[in-house]
């Protein structure tokens, strides 16, 4: 098994290597005025909404042909880029291979350079339009988007100790605190917002920038950041569902909850880095075994395939499989039953989602399609970064594949 998880790295990294960062996009379809203008008008009725599914369905099943009728272009993501700085930081500290090092600082350049304008502190979006119940326009800093990036320079911090990078992810805290929207509730806990237009509540989102302050508070010890992340992580150990589980969306946004498996994965992993940072400062245990075991029993099939909700198994979705990887790597030290779990998931992956050219598949349809368009942002950085938390230390990283 560590043979076929170095191998697979080996693969996927040359593959990037081969291809380049830039890349098309889950969302570049969507992201069309005339897609905007139909998500929307579908959220008016049922009756608009079966009005407006062949056009869904057609950007679901055809995206590549739409891709040349909007003359789609190729773009570098911010998260794609930080995910990638984070999986090759990985690589380096297990190996040592200082070409792992040299791609790594070379995509937190990029970051450095490529920050969303208009604000005065570090941040990070999508450049792309998203429909979500409004439109967020492009560039928008988003807290998923930032807080990714913000690891990215705390991973380096911990490896280069260069200062400059723990002042990047001061000044991404800043913007949670400052820039997000946020209000107490009657328990003093609050929820960050999605981004910096929005008032989403949101937990794997809110939970995603708690950790980023854990962890800057570690290295910073400047309080408030502290503060606010004890407080983000109180709102969602709150609403945690009885049976382990929690929504999507928070309270008190009013909308019918769904549970699936990566933001489930990315609320656990936040919960496990807190946990790590605060050294035993709170006793989040019943809280982590509860999540987990729903995760566990709810969200995959015979502990090896990532289903999409705890009600649905399609569409298998990369992401899943690469958080899934993530989350039990988080949390499998000294752990050999999460450490089998996390390479049965990997092995399922490598053995039904990989092209032999190197890059990994978008997802599997309940029909038996397959799309197998690769993302930088979504899939190959994802599941790149997923593979160092099985590799072991010093791998064979000359293995010519």
């Amino acid at each position: 098994m560590k043979s076929l998880i170095t191998s697979t790295y080996n693969q996927l990294d040359n593959w990037i290597d081969k291809n380049g960062p830039m890349s098309y996009d889950v969302s570049d379809i969507k992201a069309q005025a005339i897609y905007i203008w139909i998500i929307n008008f579908s959220q008016k009725s049922k009756f608009t909404k079966i009005l407006t599914a062949p056009a869904i369905l057609l950007a679901e099943n055809y995206t590549n042909f739409l891709r040349k009728v909007f003359i789609i272009k190729k773009k570098i993501y911010p998260q794609g880029q930080a995910v990638l700085a984070r999986a090759y930081l990985a690589h380096y500290k297990l190996s040592k291979n200082k070409d792992s090092l040299d791609k790594a600082l070379k995509a937190l350049d990029w970051l450095k350079q490529n920050p969303s304008i208009g604000y005065n502190k570090y941040c990070w979006g999508q450049p792309y339009n998203w429909y979500s119940r409004k439109l967020i326009p492009a560039n928008i800093p988003r807290a998923t988007v930032t807080s990714q990036v913000a690891n990215a320079f705390l991973d380096a911090y911990e490896v280069i100790k260069e200062e400059e990078y723990l002042e990047i992810a001061i000044e991404a805290c800043n913007f949670f605190i400052e820039n997000l929207k946020w209000q107490e509730d009657e328990d003093g806990f609050i929820c960050f917002s999605y981004t910096s237009v929005d008032n989403y509540n949101i937990h794997n989102a809110s939970m995603l920038a708690a950790a980023v302050l854990i962890r800057t508070w570690f290295y910073s010890k400047i309080g408030k950041f502290k503060e606010f992340g004890i407080k983000a992580m109180n709102f969602t150990i709150k609403h945690q569902n009885e049976d382990g589980s929690w929504f999507y969306w928070a309270p008190p946004d009013k909308i019918i909850g769904k549970i699936d498996n990566y933001h489930t994965g990315f609320v656990l992993e936040s919960l496990e880095v807190i946990k790590k940072y605060t050294v035993g400062g709170f006793d989040l245990d019943h809280t982590i075994n509860k999540g987990l075991e729903f995760y566990l029993k709810n969200l995959f099939v015979d502990n090896s395939i990532p289903k999409m909700t705890n009600k649905s198994i399609y569409p298998i979705d990369i992401q899943s499989c690469a958080q899934a990887i993530i989350t039990l790597g988080e949390m499998k030290s000294g752990n050999p039953v999460l450490e089998k779990i996390a390479n049965e998931i990997a092995k399922w992956t490598i053995e039904n989602m990989i092209d032999e050219k190197g890059f990994f598949y978008f997802r599997i349809y309940k029909n038996g399609r397959i799309d197998k368009t690769p993302y930088i942002r979504w899939s190959e950085s994802w599941m790149l970064r997923a593979l160092t938390f099985l590799l072991d230390k010093n791998p064979d990283t000359n293995e010519n594949i």
